[in-house]
């Protein structure tokens, strides 16, 4: 793998961490809501959650196999299903957004719980991992040697983005006015409740 071929997959995973989706949501809600020790206490589940998906992929590709069609289906409804279920407690916890920043704040351990099950729940991170990283692997050097160093280069990046992300939500959460902090809490919430819908709208269209 060449360095222009490490630094072109870089970009493309700081990119696609960066950008908005359920993780993101999780973050800036979290954030608005209850503060940074609270929300920093999810990276280690979106970490460990990232990393369990990328070893499969890995499982997946060397073996030369695709995921049961069926195991993908129930996984599919399982994480749009939490997704929607997720949105919605967000969104009905706008009045603590209202009432006051950081208030009340959850354990720790159910932070880290909500993110870890957040990232392997979603239906496409272990097709994206597996189709993804092999694009970038040379044919002329170890297989195992370059997937690890993606998946690495995927986890770290993603790590500082998330922190970045947790970090600015929190903090900057107290700069604003608790009505615009409820609306912030009420679009991240919309937004994870949409993507669980439509996850569950396009197993159903395509079956």
């Amino acid at each position: 793998m060449t360095l222009s071929v490490w630094l072109s997959f870089a970009l493309l995973a700081a990119a696609q961490t960066a950008s908005p989706g359920p993780v993101v949501s999780l973050l800036i809600s979290n954030g608005l809501r209850n503060g940074a020790r609270s929300t920093l206490a999810i990276l280690p589940g979106l970490f460990f959650g990232d990393l369990l998906l990328i070893v499969a992929a890995f499982a997946m590709t060397t073996a030369l196999v695709t995921i049961s069609e069926g195991l993908f289906d129930v996984v599919k409804i399982v994480g749009g299903s939490y997704l929607i279920y997720l949105g919605l407690k967000t969104v009905t916890s706008c009045r603590t957004a209202l009432a006051g920043y950081g208030e009340p704040t959850p354990a720790l351990k159910k932070s880290l719980h909500q993110g870890f099950v957040t990232t392997i729940l979603n239906p496409k991170g272990i097709l994206f991992f597996a189709t993804l990283l092999p694009q970038f692997i040379s044919p002329n050097a170890p297989y195992s040697g370059q997937f690890a160093l993606l998946g690495l280069t995927y986890l770290t990046i993603g790590l500082m983005t998330d922190t970045f992300y947790a970090v600015g939500s929190s903090y900057g959460g107290r700069l604003l006015t608790p009505q615009i902090r409820a609306g912030l809490v009420l679009v991240a919430g919309t937004s994870l409740a949409l993507t669980g819908v439509f996850v569950v709208f396009d197993f159903f269209r395509s079956n």
